[in-house]
């Protein structure tokens, strides 16, 4: 398939024009799809109904016409007027970012929950330029007093997609319930959450797994390589437990409709304790995959919480100029490399206001103790003749379940 993209440099987006271009081309290749050549108009802002110009669209058709192009991919979302207008002008398929994107989730959503995120995603997507589907019909069997078959066809589809969209959001609502009550069982067991962010590919899944001994997650050198929500439990290296929760990543003018369609994941972010933010420091422009993950973050209401900046892939990225934000921390979660001081970090953090308590636990109480060593920081054991005696430092909530254990000063 002889493939091309087309962008429009203007103002607003310069910082991250080339750095977009680039994206786009990634994004076809996550779908197997190879760019031959790409197409730059500069305007101060684009056309509002040809995006490029129309000078520039003649141009552009008889360039898809002398190198027999099959596809072009527009580098922005265009509007529902633009869309219609490539279709009239442009003798090939088009489709735009938002459209690459969602066919991206759409190929790598395996949950129900993500299914239907990436379905109300679509649907709001379509419904807009479906007008163009019908056109040929419009207008066939009008006259005085009854409309054409391309209207009422029109007309009926969009009826379905409503209605289809209707039983999506009812079922994900009734999912968002089950996992709001996911995370207040997750509030309950009183352990800290750190919740995973970043743009994609920067390594967020790869690091989870390098922190846990058992499920791991899928991990792969792509874009959007899972949208699963994953949460995990972990310890930090003086054996105090902890839930990770890994998210999907982020990308530049990630559609708006997708947002929204995640935005009950997303809330996973929301009821952490501390964020760590996965920068994959080889990455030429990660300065602007900090810009993009912040934004989306500040768009979703998530803000007062502490975050930790973690530039990944160190093995691979010149470091010597390397722009950092505090706090921060270098690793490679592919090679493992730092991850020591990362999770004392996560003890320090997490657990900074621990209280020490020295425990009695009868032999009889062998769940307890169980419980106990998973639970807390044990300085010492002591197995004397009629129980146990424990030194412990833990989080003041958890003492409730250790007041009758207590021995008193």
């Amino acid at each position: 398939m002889r493939t091309m993209i087309v962008g429009v440099h203007y103002p607003a987006i310069h910082a991250v024009f080339e750095m977009m271009m680039q994206e786009l081309k990634e994004l076809a290749l996550a779908l197997n799809i190879e760019v031959q050549y790409s197409f730059v108009q500069n305007l101060p802002v684009p056309d509002k109904q040809t995006y490029l110009g129309s000078g520039k669209v003649s141009e552009l058709r008889q360039f898809i016409q002398t190198e027999a192009i099959d596809l072009v991919l527009f580098n922005e979302e265009l509007t529902s007027v633009q869309y219609l207008y490539f279709q009239d002008q442009l003798d090939c398929a088009i489709e735009d970012r938002t459209s690459l994107i969602l066919r991206i989730f759409e190929q790598r959503a395996r949950s129900r929950e993500a299914i239907l995120q990436v379905g109300i995603a679509r649907l709001k997507y379509t419904l807009p330029r479906l007008v163009g589907a019908h056109r040929e019909l419009t207008g066939q069997q009008g006259g005085s007093g009854f409309r054409g078959s391309g209207e009422t066809q029109l007309e009926n589809d969009r009826r379905l997609l409503h209605q289809k969209l209707q039983r999506y959001e009812k079922e994900l609502r009734q999912i968002a319930k089950e996992r709001q009550t996911q995370r207040d069982k997750r509030k309950k067991s009183d352990l800290p959450i750190v919740a995973l962010v970043g743009y994609t590919n920067s390594g967020k899944s790869t690091l989870l797994n390098a922190l846990v001994d058992e499920k791991k997650v899928f991990e792969k050198d792509m874009l959007f390589a899972t949208l699963q929500t994953a949460t995990r439990y972990c310890e930090t290296d003086d054996h105090l437990p902890f839930l990770l929760t890994d998210t999907v990543g982020f990308i530049s003018f990630l559609p708006h409709e997708l947002i929204q369609a995640f935005r009950s994941t997303l809330e996973e972010i929301r009821e952490a304790d501390l964020i760590i933010q996965v920068i994959d420091v080889s990455h030429p422009e990660y300065t602007k995959h900090i810009e993009t993950t912040e934004q989306v973050l500040e768009s979703l209401g998530v803000k007062d919480i502490p975050m930790l900046y973690v530039y990944n892939k160190i093995d691979k990225g010149n470091i010597v100029f390397l722009q950092t934000r505090e706090p921060h921390l270098l690793i490679s979660a592919k090679e493992k490399t730092n991850l020591d001081q990362l999770k004392r970090f996560l003890g320090k953090t997490l657990f900074g206001n621990l209280e020490r308590y020295q425990l009695w636990i009868p032999y009889a109480q062998g769940e307890t103790f169980a419980m106990i060593m998973r639970h807390v920081h044990v300085n010492e054991v002591q197995y004397q003749e009629n129980g146990i005696y424990m030194d412990i430092e833990t989080l003041p909530s958890f003492k409730k379940k250790l007041e009758s254990f207590i021995i008193l000063n």
